[in-house]
């Protein structure tokens, strides 16, 4: 060609069109309009597969959600427990004062060891001394005159009954007299005034008999009520010399046993009233330790059960005491530890209890019932106020209520499970009742459920 720019300016065009896109010469050849000058994206076909990640695309199938399992066997935790306790004497008593008066002198000290027995306050014994005095004052002298009365009594008989002998030989006499002369009289010897007077003598006889027999008998009773009625007021001022004695005796205050004097309030010029506690007594020779614990725990601490006690540096041992075992308002269960040997310690202190537990393991439980079961902690969940865990059953997991039994560190016993239940531990955060779920390898049967 002779002319080269003509050529160059005819094959522009050409070289346009094949430097385009596919797509766009496709547009071009079908009318549509296409324009990457606008920045128009160009249409996909519906039905087509999208080039590269599209987020506008369905997710996949969801896959079962992979876990841990462990199997629900019969089992019980050993747990240590502690608890604070109180020191007791088996015998622990406020001595208190039997009379009242000022305190004379104080034996002892607080601390000291005194036998049964033993004086340890003495009161003032001044008034008693005089009282005790009058009593045996007044007992002398009931006994006086109760002799008095029962000497003349014995001498007023004798008197008086020979009074009536001699009454009644008068009137026997008066009556022979009177017979005498009635028969005179009717054979005319004596006149009538003489057998009248006879007739008056006998009367008279008789009367004086009667007066002597009434005098005897009146002095007899008289005499069986006045020697009782003596005999009663020497009783009586016996009984009160008795008490004076008894009250003197009082006024020393003595240690009913043997043991440890805890607290003296009673000093020296104090006065004291009946019934005011002189001294505190406590028998060191059998000292226990008061607690209380759960229901729960009292239930696996039988009599006899052994203990440790810390004091201080001291470490003891004991045993449980029997006891009624009622718990109080608080719910719980006091119980006493007899310590053994005879350990000094003071009654009333603070010590720290320490003792094993076995906890569940009562068996194992099949439809629910209540048994032990031995899970770890983790498996278990909290769902609407109810302890639950999961299961695995044929690659589902299904929510189960439990109860717990015990619990100690990362175990617990739980009852409403079966022996051999695969229950799912530790729990993923997204499982949920009825998730499908595998187990991991290793840990158990390999199992899948549905969507």
């Amino acid at each position: 060609m002779k002319n080269p720019t003509l050529a160059l300016l005819l094959c522009a065009p050409l070289l346009l069109v094949a430097c385009q896109r596919p797509g766009t010469a496709a547009s071009a050849q079908t009318g549509t309009a296409s324009s990457t000058a606008s920045g128009t994206a160009p249409t996909v076909p519906a039905g087509s597969t999208p080039a590269g990640n599209n987020l506008d695309a369905a997710p996949s199938k969801t896959t079962a959600l992979q876990v841990q399992v462990v199997t629900a066997r019969a089992g019980s935790l050993n747990v240590s427990r502690t608890a604070s306790g109180t020191v007791k004497s088996s015998r622990d008593s406020d001595v208190a004062a039997q009379t009242s008066g000022a305190v004379a002198r104080v034996l002892v000290q607080v601390g000291d060891r005194v036998s049964a027995g033993q004086a340890v306050v003495v009161l003032d014994d001044t008034a008693l001394r005089e009282t005790l005095r009058t009593s045996q004052l007044q007992l002398q002298n009931a006994q006086i005159n109760l002799e008095q009365a029962s000497r003349n009594t014995g001498q007023n008989v004798d008197q008086l009954q020979a009074s009536v002998t001699s009454a009644q030989a008068n009137l026997s006499k008066a009556q022979q007299t009177e017979a005498a002369n009635r028969n005179l009289y009717g054979l005319g010897g004596i006149s009538r005034a003489d057998l009248v007077a006879s007739q008056a003598a006998l009367a008279q006889a008789q009367s004086e008999l009667a007066q002597s027999r009434n005098a005897l008998a009146q002095n007899g009773q008289g005499g069986t009520v006045s020697v009782p009625l003596l005999q009663n007021q020497v009783a009586q001022a016996r009984a009160s010399l008795t008490q004076a004695q008894s009250n003197l005796s009082r006024t020393t205050i003595r240690a009913p046993f043997a043991g440890v004097i805890a607290t003296l309030p009673a000093s020296v010029g104090e006065y004291v009233q009946t019934g005011t506690t002189a001294f505190r007594l406590v028998d060191t020779s059998a000292l226990s330790v008061d607690f209380n614990v759960a229901p729960s725990d009292a239930s696996g601490l039988p009599t006899g059960t052994p203990m440790n006690i810390g004091y201080g540096d001291q470490k003891l041992t004991g045993k449980v005491k029997e006891g009624d075992r009622v718990a109080g308002t608080d719910r719980l269960v006091p119980i006493s530890v007899r310590l053994d040997g005879t350990p000094a310690l003071p009654v009333g202190a603070a010590v720290q209890v320490r003792y094993r537990l076995t906890l569940g393991g009562n068996g194992s439980g099949t439809g629910g019932s209540t048994g032990g079961l031995q899970l770890p902690v983790a498996a278990i969940q909290q769902s609407a106020g109810s302890n639950v865990v999961f299961v695995n059953e044929g690659g589902v997991a299904q929510q189960k209520t439990v109860g717990i039994v015990a619990e100690a560190g990362d175990q617990a016993v739980v009852s409403g499970l079966n022996e051999g239940d695969q229950v799912i531990s530790p729990v993923p955060p997204s499982l949920a009742d009825g998730s499908a779920v595998t187990v991991a390898t290793g840990n158990g049967a390999t199992g899948q459920g549905g969507n």
